[in-house]
């Protein structure tokens, strides 16, 4: 039997599937995050590399067992990104096919098994990709946390910490979000997360980490932590009816699959359902086939059987995931 692997390298951690010819998960591993606008390249490429070796050492693999490795990574998106990938292939030392890709790429034929549908990811990060039935691809934002990133958690985490200080200056009536973030950072005024922020303590992760203290506020009856949910769940609606209209996807029957620690809380996932049935009557709200690295997988060994290893997301494969229109292509005056 020969092997494949698939990695899923996000803002918090990196898994690593190594795949037979039946699509049986043989090994696993999981190391740090690896998208390094959040931890940096050596880190990220070193997580990247760590986890396909913990897989291998599970699954008793060599690496020259491998037909290919498929990376499919979060902040991956321009060939200014290549470094941290290169690398770490440079440091496992494999010498055949490597797949490039954003995560969403993974996420999606989880969520498919490689046909027509959409996957929408909200983790630290969010973006969705989609394919139509007739291989059109449409990706929306996965822009960072400084131009998009709507829906994600760092954003949940962000509105969450601003509405918290609007209570602690007078701006706003207090509720317990404000105890959530005195819990969640140790401090005890305004002051005080203000001097945090200036430390350079209060990084992208940190911020994204208060989602999940939001969720539990929500939990608890907290209306503003509702609402910052409720916001959270129209963005993700947002960027899915786009690929759905880009895509002429409206009429056809498809499955829908959201990933990410955002979709635990229910105050963002319920309010999908109605704004799916909404925007394509015939699309499925369904549980990924497969988790992101073993979708990773099945793309590798898809593509090599069709000799396509160039990266869809650099448009230099046989298809191109598309992701935005020209200014020219927006019909202004």
């Amino acid at each position: 039997m020969r092997y494949v692997v698939g990695v899923d390298g996000g803002g918090t951690k990196t898994a690593a599937a190594v795949v037979g010819d039946d699509l049986g998960v043989i090994g696993s591993g999981v190391a740090g995050p690896s998208n390094y606008r959040s931890v940096g390249m050596e880190a990220s490429s070193g997580n990247i590399a760590e986890a396909i070796l913990r897989a291998l050492a599970q699954a008793q693999v060599a690496l020259d067992a491998l037909d290919a490795i498929c990376l499919c990574l979060a902040g991956f998106d321009t060939d200014l990104d290549l470094p941290v990938p290169q690398r770490a292939i440079a440091l496992l030392g494999f010498k055949g096919p490597v797949i490039f890709e954003n995560d969403v790429v993974g996420a999606w034929a989880g969520v498919t098994g490689g046909e027509p549908g959409i996957v929408a990811i909200a983790g630290t990060g969010a973006t969705s990709l989609g394919m139509s039935a007739r291989g059109e691809f449409w990706r929306t934002d996965g822009w960072d946390y400084l131009l998009g990133d709507a829906g994600s958690g760092y954003r949940i985490g962000l509105d969450g910490i601003h509405e918290a200080m609007k209570m602690l200056d007078g701006r706003r009536a207090p509720t317990s979000l404000a105890r959530q973030m005195a819990e969640c950072y140790g401090i005890d005024d305004a002051a005080a997360m203000r001097r945090l922020a200036d430390s350079g303590a209060l990084g992208k992760l940190r911020i994204a980490d208060f989602a999940r203290h939001v969720s539990d506020a929500a939990d608890t009856g907290d209306p503003v932590a509702r609402e910052i949910l409720a916001r959270a769940s129209s963005d993700i609606a947002q960027s899915i009816e786009a690929i759905v209209r880009r895509l002429g996807m409206h009429d056809e029957a498809f499955p829908i699959g959201v990933v990410g620690s955002v979709f635990k809380s229910r105050w963002a996932f319920d309010p999908l359902r109605p704004r799916i049935a909404e925007m394509a009557p015939r699309a499925t709200l369904s549980a990924p086939l497969y988790p992101p690295e073993v979708g990773a997988a099945l793309t590798c060994r898809r593509r090599l059987a069709t000799q396509d290893i160039g990266s869809w997301t650099l448009g230099v494969g046989k298809r191109q995931i598309r992701r935005s229109l020209k200014i020219s292509e927006l019909g202004l005056a």
